[in-house]
């Protein structure tokens, strides 16, 4: 066995020095790391994508549901990120355009998590898409989507 073994070597490793964590429900406890490229090795299970055009930003959910939410979800299989984030754009809004990674939440699972064990680490990234364009989303969607005006989100001021 040669050091550091294989794999050793693709191991993710997160960066936790002392921060303030974030809680999601009570099965996660994340991280926020302001970082434009996410780590080669990082086990993505899920993805938020904030969707804007025009001045408007855009929110979706799935027909039957009464919560108002961003484009979110876990990429299939061996789907990488960037590929995933521009299908379930589309999907759920019926946008495409122009895709930026904005930052990721490290996440570690708690005990109360029934889906991995206790510390077991996973990354989600957030991607903000400039949409160049909005389609209909046609009757055959199982999504339906909002665009929220001006007055119902906060102003950034940079």
């Amino acid at each position: 066995m040669t050091f550091p073994s294989p794999e050793f070597g693709s191991y993710y490793e997160p960066r936790w020095p002392a921060v303030v964590e974030l809680n999601f429900s009570d099965e996660w406890r994340a991280r926020w790391v302001d970082e434009r490229v996410l780590p080669e090795d990082a086990p993505v299970d899920y993805a938020y994508v904030i969707v804007w055009m025009g001045g408007f930003g855009y929110v979706t959910r799935s027909i039957g549901e009464t919560v108002w939410r961003t484009v979110e979800g876990a990429p299939g299989a061996g789907e990488k990120p960037p590929a995933f984030v521009k299908r379930i754009t589309r999907e759920q809004t019926g946008a495409t355009g122009q895709f930026e990674l904005v930052g990721f939440f490290e996440c570690k699972a708690t005990s109360h998590n029934p889906s991995f064990p206790p510390g077991a680490v996973r990354v989600r990234p957030l991607y903000f898409v400039l949409a160049s364009e909005v389609k209909d989303l046609g009757r055959e969607s199982p999504y339906e989507r909002r665009r929220l005006v001006r007055h119902l989100h906060v102003e950034v001021e940079g």
